[in-house]
């Protein structure tokens, strides 16, 4: 699915590597890198520990890597509607509510808009 999110986003895509990618286990884990033509990158990580339980975050930052927006469904935040998955981005001090749930797509989307405006 990343190698399709980066043909698909190839405007704005830089580079990309896989960092780690473990499922000799009964889960699997993914960790990533995406650089893109602003020279900003994306920091991605998820682990499916079954098919039900999926745990992620992906983390956007500029060059000197001070945070644009990270998606992730860490238990905090309870008070959302679209609790546990959220989004920080840098000029909100309580976090966005986030319907996309781990959506990379939405993700890519996201910074897609952002770059090309």
């Amino acid at each position: 699915m990343l190698a399709n999110l980066v043909r698909q986003y190839e405007a704005i895509v830089k580079s990309w590597t896989i960092t780690e990618l473990d499922h000799a286990g009964p889960n699997i884990r993914l960790k990533a890198r995406v650089e893109f033509t602003d020279d900003s990158t994306l920091a991605i990580r998820q682990v499916f520990l079954s098919p039900r339980t999926f745990k992620y975050a992906y983390h956007w930052q500029d060059q000197y890597e001070n945070l644009i927006c990270r998606w992730d469904n860490a238990p905090h935040w309870q008070n959302l509607s679209t609790f546990p998955y959220y989004k920080h981005t840098a000029n909100d001090a309580p976090p966005v509510d986030d319907v996309s749930a781990g959506d990379l797509e939405a993700v890519f989307k996201y910074i897609n808009m952002a770059l090309t405006q």
